[in-house]
């Protein structure tokens, strides 16, 4: 397999940057070395070799070797990659959980005499994922369901927060399923603002969005390790009624209801009001 080839199957399979993942092949092909070597080999900017190496220290991709000159070694892939690999047979095992289900429930809806038929997109890209997702949130009429896991919850409130409050200022209705992390608790705090807060076992890599009881979309959501950023890969967004029923009978239940209050935090409110919409584009 040519060097190009492995790297981008690393970044891909991984979520590592292209940095990352060359500097880790060029460590595995020359052992221990100098960071100026493996800046060389790998052509990553000398400015940058140290802080990619320090990443995939952190990661265990590398080790960093005491000494004058400082060397890194690659640790062993066997080793560095084993708990990615469970965790794929586990996403694997997992997948052929869910297909297994919604087979169960197509089996049992296709046997109904009434078809429905609804529209289904599939959307490319976390920018045009987010786009969409906001254009949901803005011509909602009556209700917000979402349902996903402590991370996609932190991605969507950051990016979503001021048309939370106004959802809320028209009178929608506002339901959250997520997982209570003390990562997410300050988010979950201000989202009792806006509706109603469900303690759920979502684990799931995706984040779910119904608006009306209509319209849905599935994201993927993507990114590895504590330190990584979340992104969104590819969507779906439909209105196709029996899709809809299908993939809800996947979100588990809530475990814990936390009402609505009665009235805003004006102390939070007051400083939204200082701080800039973040746009997001639409999605036609």
């Amino acid at each position: 397999m040519s060097p190009r080839i492995t790297w981008q199957r690393l970044s891909e399979c991984l979520g590592m940057s292209e940095y990352e993942a060359r500097a880790y092949l060029s460590l595995v092909e020359a052992g221990a070395a100098k960071a100026s070597t493996i800046s060389m080999k790998c052509g990553v900017p000398r400015t940058k070799i140290y802080s990619i190496l320090r990443r995939l220290t952190d990661v265990g991709l590398a080790v960093e070797i005491p000494g004058e000159p400082r060397k890194f070694a690659p640790a062993p892939p066997k080793t560095a990659f084993e708990a990615h690999l469970r965790s794929y047979e586990q996403t694997v095992k997992n997948l052929l959980s869910v297909v297994s289900s919604l087979d169960e429930v197509f089996r049992r809806v296709s046997n109904e005499v009434t078809l429905q038929q609804g529209t289904i997109w599939v959307i490319k890209g976390e920018q045009e994922s987010l786009g969409k997702i906001g254009e949901m949130l803005t011509q909602a009429k009556s209700s917000v369901d979402l349902a996903t896991h402590g991370k996609g919850m932190i991605l969507f409130y950051r990016t979503f927060d001021r048309l939370l409050d106004e959802l809320a200022e028209r009178s929608i209705k506002v339901r959250v399923m997520t997982p209570f992390r003390s990562c997410n608790c300050h988010i979950l705090n201000e989202l009792r603002d806006v509706g109603e807060v469900e303690d759920t076992e979502y684990h799931s890599p995706t984040m779910f969005l119904v608006t009306d009881n209509r319209w849905f979309l599935l994201a993927d959501l993507k990114g590895i390790g504590p330190s990584s950023d979340l992104t969104i890969g590819k969507s779906i967004f439909s209105d196709d009624p029996r899709l809809l029923e299908m993939v809800d009978l996947l979100i588990p239940r809530k475990t814990h209801l936390s009402p609505k209050p009665s009235t805003f935090s004006p102390v939070r409110d007051a400083a939204r009001q200082r701080r800039p919409i973040r746009s997001v584009p639409s999605y036609g």
